[in-house]
């Protein structure tokens, strides 16, 4: 009998906001895989730590270069890995920060391994961008207002998503994230925007505006932006 494998949204950091069953499956899977994606690995192997003791571990590099064919290669050979398990009949769990469809890396793994006919399962997570709301204490939408999620990889295209109505989200601006207030302020977002970094982490930060921000020794990985339309 193969095994299973499970995507598992393991949240934005802190591990009271694993869902309970999320660790109910890494508890009972025979193989924990680990994505090794920038600080991913760190970050998500220190939340499900202590329920994942004694588990065989699977470290599955995936490249983040702009040659997509290098990052079609790295997802095929991390499915092969997982696969070699699955066919030994152990349940693989796949955890991933935040929740397995927002801009995660297990979705493509997922599709090459469940199109080839193995039973893989989705469990979701708390995403970085509810928990960033919540730290605020802010909606993100509410009544009829429209809210676009945003990915600032590639900063030639932030324009024209910035010119689409109601509230958004920013995430993954990185080295980028300095034109981005740029362009925020050009557009009058200075006040109206909050920046969250390493939410629920250890060394979160919070600032309420741009000035706040830039102003503080605030870093920019594991940022996310939230832009309102309303003040």
């Amino acid at each position: 009998m193969k095994g299973r494998l499970f995507g598992i949204g393991a949240g934005p950091g802190d591990p009271e906001l694993l869902t309970l069953k999320a660790v109910n499956i890494i508890q009972k899977c025979d193989v924990i895989a680990i994505p090794m994606a920038g600080h991913e690995k760190s970050v998500v192997f220190s939340i499900v730590e202590k329920y994942a003791t004694g588990k065989e571990l699977l470290e599955c590099s995936f490249a983040m270069d702009k040659d997509m064919a290098k990052r079609k290669e790295s997802r095929q050979r991390a499915a092969e890995h997982i696969i070699q398990f699955l066919d030994r009949g152990k349940d693989v769990g796949f955890v991933t920060l935040g929740d397995p469809t927002t801009y995660s890396t297990y979705m493509y793994v997922h599709e090459i391994i469940a199109g080839m006919g193995y039973c893989a399962e989705i469990v979701p997570g708390v995403t970085s961008y509810t928990a960033t709301a919540a730290a605020f204490g802010v909606a993100l939408c509410e009544d009829e207002e429209v809210l676009t999620i945003i990915p600032m990889r590639h900063s030639e295209s932030i324009d024209g998503l910035l010119d689409y109505p109601g509230n958004k989200v920013i995430m993954k601006s990185g080295e980028n994230l300095a034109c981005l207030l740029e362009k925020l302020k050009e557009r009058g977002y200075g006040k109206k925007t909050k920046i969250a970094c390493r939410v629920t982490m250890d060394g979160q930060q919070l600032f309420d505006s741009i000035d706040d921000y830039e102003k503080s020794q605030g870093a920019g990985y594991l940022t996310v932006v939230i832009v309102s339309e309303q003040n």
